[in-house]
């Protein structure tokens, strides 16, 4: 037997521990890469998870803003039905009439607007307040209302982690019962996640900017 089929050589041993490095390197990158794509994945659901609930609610009240039921005897002020406090940050409020769980006609405001989190990491909420008109027949505002069954007066927290909200009223009416308002509400929102992506510094941050349309305001001559 000769001596070269005894083991491997100094240099053999040395280029498979090349190899095997390069390879182990190329798997390591691969792995790190897939796992950072799948965080991203999946802190882009959660994201999507929440802003399309809250917008929604949002389209469903824009919808209701200035209904006012058959059976209610209150008039429904033209300059109540969507109000635009501040653009942005966005600051909004809906007046429309509603049942509640008992059956009993009322006349609810609900407002959407950003709030600063003092807890943990700085950062914002959207909020909204359902409250109920004190008396409607003299119009209804935030002063002249309360929130409905014992709900917090700052609001139910809706999304977390907003930096961007802002409201753009749209097509204003000509004319008739709600002459001046508008008929549609562009609304932007920037949401990010809470979590960054494993081994970087980056977080996943979203844009969602859609229009509702005022169905009431457009639809009342």
């Amino acid at each position: 037997m000769s001596n070269s089929a005894l083991g491997y050589t100094l240099v053999e041993l040395l280029v498979a521990m090349a190899v095997t490095s390069v390879v182990l390197t190329g798997t390591y990158a691969a792995y790190a890469f897939f796992a950072q794509q799948q965080q991203t994945l999946m802190a882009q659901t959660e994201v999507d998870r929440g802003a399309l609930r809250t917008i929604d609610m949002m389209q469903a009240d824009i919808r209701m803003a200035g209904f006012k039921d058959y059976a209610d005897p209150n008039p429904m002020p033209a300059t109540q039905a969507i109000v635009i406090s501040s653009a942005n940050p966005g600051d909004i409020s809906f007046v429309y009439d509603d049942y509640d769980s008992t059956g009993t006609l009322y006349r609810a405001l609900v407002r959407y607007y950003l709030a600063d989190v003092s807890s943990g990491t700085p950062r914002k909420r959207l909020l909204r307040e359902w409250r109920k008109c004190n008396n409607p027949i003299i119009g209804c505002d935030l002063a002249s209302s309360t929130p409905i069954n014992g709900a917090s007066a700052s609001g139910e927290p809706l999304l977390d982690w907003v930096s961007t909200f802002s409201v753009q009223g749209l097509n204003a009416k000509p004319g008739g019962t709600f002459k001046d308002q508008f008929q549609t509400i562009q609304i932007n929102l920037v949401v990010d996640s809470p979590k960054k992506i494993e081994g970087t510094v980056r977080t996943v941050s979203k844009n969602f900017t859609f229009l509702a349309r005022a169905k009431n305001v457009s639809l009342v001559p």
